[in-house]
């Protein structure tokens, strides 16, 4: 086994273990991401996923995680076009958080004296 299949085979353990113990389907992943941006609650996405599938296999601190934008989804889980679509998405909640993080750390002079 050259070094160029070791590689391969390594990195489809990897994403293989890591779908596993995610344990949450990609399209559930778009759908708190779609949903982030529209400024809904965790608990209310994760009562909405619940409702749509009820053998989902997501708890209500995974919705947490995965809406900060800390999810990864491989591109071998989902169509060339929707794993585009994901990225730009992920892109989008990345830059959400941060404009709210930004808005909370700046000090308004007023409140300063």
């Amino acid at each position: 086994m050259d070094k160029n299949q070791y590689n391969e085979k390594k990195q489809e353990r990897r994403e293989k273990k890591r779908k596993e113990k995610r344990s949450v389907q990609a399209e559930e992943v778009i759908f708190i991401f779609e949903k982030v941006l529209e400024e809904w609650k965790t608990v209310k996405i994760f009562n909405t996923l619940i409702q749509k599938n009820p053998n989902s296999l997501i708890d209500k601190k995974k919705v947490e995680t995965i809406s900060k934008g800390n999810c990864k989804i491989f591109p071998s889980e989902l169509s060339e076009e929707r794993y585009q679509y994901y990225c730009e998405t992920r892109e989008k909640v990345y830059s959400y958080w941060n404009s709210k993080k930004d808005v909370k750390n700046k000090i308004v002079p007023s409140e300063a004296n």
